[in-house]
């Protein structure tokens, strides 16, 4: 059996997309529920990624081929009054061949190196808690500080949606407009200032909603709504499209995200909102629509519980802390879905 040692170690080269790309697909093919992924995406998700950095790319490889990878990503995080630079695993892959000799342990070790170095406050992961990686995470350091659960809707063409205006009947709630280029900045400022009342959030600069919403478009594309009453932004959200193959079936299914209100618990803005994410979705022809929210977002589980979502899993956010914030402390509200690593 060969040894680390008989591997090289090095990070991200130009070229390396395609094999990092399919090594993801072997790696997580095997699973029940999977996303398959295209090199457009891989590009887009990371070479494309507003402050990628190579270095936080690490890969074994062996006679050129790549057979383990981990990749580090940076990004601030609100907790508080405090703004931390985190660093997220995003992926952990290697080939199923060579699952259990430590190959990505050996990475994971590297990808705490180059956070300690970047000086960061933490660094940060998701995980299935029911997994094996969860138990190697937390022998790293790794400490549990949220649940998000995945819920799903089944959508008929015949099924009236939650909101759904009769005909003829005007639009109650506001007036809902495609989000653009030119009103995004007004965006920006109203989806921050509404996950201020959150005591932990991800701050979405001008920069990571170009990325995510506009320059997508190629390899992952999305549509985006405001709802604004009296001319003001009162919500929005996000609809996109991925095929998930479950249990050898392919699945086309909207992923609804970014949804938010600027008055807390505004169920009138809510349902309008989803109504029209729903409402696109079917005629998209999707069988599924899929949301993800934090464990005690208990407004936002009820909202959707009535709007025939059901809970079907869920994953763990771990955290290894890097300063001296005690970051197992308890946190009232939650993390923001940090839907780019859970989902893209």
């Amino acid at each position: 059996m060969d040894s680390i040692s008989d591997y090289e170690l090095r990070n991200y080269q130009p070229g390396d997309e395609v094999q990092i790309n399919d090594l993801f697909n072997a790696a997580f093919g095997r699973n029940s529920v999977f996303t398959p992924r295209t090199l457009d995406f891989w590009v887009w998700r990371y070479l494309e990624m507003p402050g990628f950095d190579p270095k936080g790319v690490f890969l074994l490889e062996k006679g050129g081929r790549i057979v383990s990878s981990v990749i580090e990503t940076l990004r601030k995080a609100k907790l508080e009054e405090r703004v931390f630079n985190l660093g997220v695993i995003d992926d952990v892959s290697t080939c199923p061949e060579l699952w259990g000799r430590g190959l990505a342990s050996k990475l994971l070790e590297e990808s705490i190196k180059y956070a300690e170095q970047k000086n960061l406050d933490g660094l940060t992961l998701y995980a299935d808690p029911e997994g094996h990686a969860h138990k190697i995470y937390l022998k790293y350091g790794f400490i549990d500080v949220k649940t998000f659960h995945f819920y799903i809707k089944t959508l008929s063409q015949n099924e009236s949606l939650i909101g759904e205006r009769k005909s003829g009947e005007k639009p109650s709630g506001g007036v809902l407009e495609p989000l653009t280029r030119e009103n995004l900045k007004d965006y920006a400022e109203k989806f921050n200032k509404a996950h201020t009342r959150l005591e932990a959030f991800y701050p979405l600069s001008i920069d990571v909603l170009n990325w995510r919403l506009f320059a997508s478009e190629k390899a992952f594309p999305s549509q985006t709504w405001i709802l604004r009453s009296n001319q003001e932004i009162v919500g929005g959200g996000t609809l996109r499209i991925r095929e998930i193959v479950a249990f050898g079936s392919k699945l086309k299914t909207a992923l609804l995200e970014y949804m938010f209100t600027t008055k807390p618990k505004d169920a009138g803005a809510a349902k309008v909102i989803l109504s029209k994410l729903l409402e696109e979705a079917r005629k998209k022809d999707c069988p599924m629509a899929l949301c993800i929210i934090s464990s005690n977002c208990d407004f936002e589980s009820k909202f959707l519980e009535s709007s025939g979502f059901s809970k079907v899993s869920e994953d763990i956010q771990m955290i290894k802390p890097l300063s001296e914030f005690d970051f197992s402390r308890p946190v009232k509200h939650c993390w923001y879905t940090p839907y780019e690593h859970m989902i893209g």
